[in-house]
């Protein structure tokens, strides 16, 4: 289709990318791919509301607030209104750090799935589309999320700012906007006022605090709210992205505007969007899989005694690799989470990293290692990769990882990714519960309701809970 693809109007482009675009646009590929991210959103989704430390205490608190029901929370029994309902899903599919995650070439990386899904599963249940309008929701979403993401680039990780909540609003926005069929002029209006929304700081750094783990959630509650404002007319901000006290001058020393427009309809960020095989922030993830790679070549009697250097580039040195205190030796999840010290050791000693490598925060021989790696930025490193040497016994072993597991270089198997959804979402439904809701994700008609998918990802009264 012929659009608008103005650099200088970029706000308006992306409107009219989200309002415009085509089925026949949103390829085959596209919907199979999402059908895989939604998956895994979902599995991650209803384990955390059950078992992530935060899941207790939020959910109390949206009890005590809100009055509506209706609208699902996933792996619940117990319904929400809408907004609190997709501030619940957004919260608990970020809560493990478990979530897809999107790095452009140019080193910006996104959740995307937790706000986006969440916003367009509690709009889609009430508008009860058919799951064809939802894909295409989900499609122009994501991509309106990660271009966003693209266009801050890493800068925005410099001034203090969470990608994922700044630029995730707009793809919330974008694919709430496109399931209520809402023109280009009501879209941008939308994104207009979702700028003064997007809110979201790393200074959960500091303490391992749960703010991270709530940002997904407020983007969801404020997209629907943003969408709905302008679907009744109220009017937003005009050039919400590219003007003088828009979102690329206010959030970023170095923002790419080109990255909004540049082949937009045809070339699709979303397709390089990851899935994630451990739950820890993804720029350990390559440093991970590279210790798993040689922790094999040695004896398990030596391992404890190994030196263990890590490479990274600069933007995963500053998030997971600097040394301080709390990175060498974790005091809980948050922490650990973006430690590649920590992770690297559990990796090394336990051979895998899960939820329950958390339990392992105080194990003197993870701390005792974590404390004698060695992390060094590197510009040569790609930006989801890492190179690992470990000095041990007189040997000398190196890995490099281009391309961690999960990225679209490096697609996690269909097998692998049923695995770690069956892992986690049968714990919450049962297997066979669970096995029906992956058959119905993956392989379920397109002309099913939204509605009749969300009902089956609700727990029910009597629901199996192990």
């Amino acid at each position: 289709m012929n659009r608008s693809q103005d650099q200088n109007q970029p706000s308006r482009a992306l409107a009219e990318f989200v309002a415009t675009t085509s089925s026949e646009e949103i390829s085959d590929q596209i919907v199979a791919r999402l059908r895989r991210l939604l998956l895994d959103w979902v599995g991650i989704t209803a384990f955390a509301g059950h078992y992530a430390e935060n899941a207790a205490a939020v959910t109390h608190a949206i009890d005590n607030l809100d009055t509506g029901s209706g609208t699902t929370v996933v792996g619940q029994a117990h319904t929400h209104g809408a907004l609190y309902a997709a501030f619940l899903n957004g919260t608990f599919a970020h809560s493990m750090d478990f979530d897809d995650t999107n790095i452009n070439q140019n080193g910006a990386a996104i959740h995307p799935g937790a706000p986006v899904i969440a916003a367009a599963l509690a709009d889609a249940e009430r508008i009860d589309v058919d799951m064809a309008d939802f894909y295409q929701a989900l499609a122009v979403g994501y991509e309106a999320a990660c271009r966003v993401a693209a266009a801050l680039g890493p800068a925005s990780y410099d001034r203090g700012f969470h990608t994922t909540a700044i630029a995730g609003i707009f793809g919330a926005v974008a694919a709430t906007a496109r399931l209520r069929g809402l023109g280009a002029e009501a879209t941008l209006a939308a994104f207009g006022l979702a700028l003064s929304k997007a809110a979201g700081s790393m200074q959960y750094l500091a303490n391992g605090s749960w703010n991270k783990r709530l940002h997904p959630g407020f983007v969801a509650h404020d997209a629907l709210l943003c969408v709905e404002l302008a679907q009744a007319g109220v009017i937003g901000a005009a050039e919400p992205l590219e003007g003088r006290y828009g979102l690329l001058h206010s959030y970023t020393d170095d923002a790419d505007a080109v990255q909004l427009t540049a082949g937009l309809g045809s070339t699709w960020l979303l397709l390089q969007t990851a899935v994630k095989p451990y739950p820890s922030c993804r720029w350990t993830h390559g440093a991970i899989d590279a210790a798993l790679s040689l922790r094999s070549e040695v004896p398990a009697r030596q391992r404890p005694d190994a030196h263990i250097s890590v490479r990274l580039n600069p933007t995963a040195y500053t998030i997971v690799g600097e040394p301080q205190p709390q990175k060498i030796k974790p005091a809980n999840t948050v922490d650990a989470q973006f430690s590649v010290y920590f992770q690297v050791a559990a990796a090394w000693l336990d051979g895998h990293v899960d939820w329950s490598t958390y339990d392992h925060l105080t194990d003197p021989a993870i701390t005792t290692l974590s404390a004698h790696i060695d992390v060094e930025k590197d510009n040569h490193v790609t930006r989801n990769g890492s190179t690992v040497t470990i000095d041990v016994a007189g040997e000398t072993l190196c890995k490099t990882i281009d391309a961690a597991l999960g990225e679209s270089a490096n697609w996690i198997s269909d097998d692998r990714l049923r695995d770690k959804f069956e892992r986690h979402a049968g714990r919450i439904y049962g297997s066979q519960h669970a096995q029906a809701i992956a058959a119905a994700v993956l392989d379920g008609p397109l002309r099913m309701r939204a509605r009749e998918l969300a009902g089956q990802l609700r727990l029910g009264v009597n629901g199996r809970h192990v």
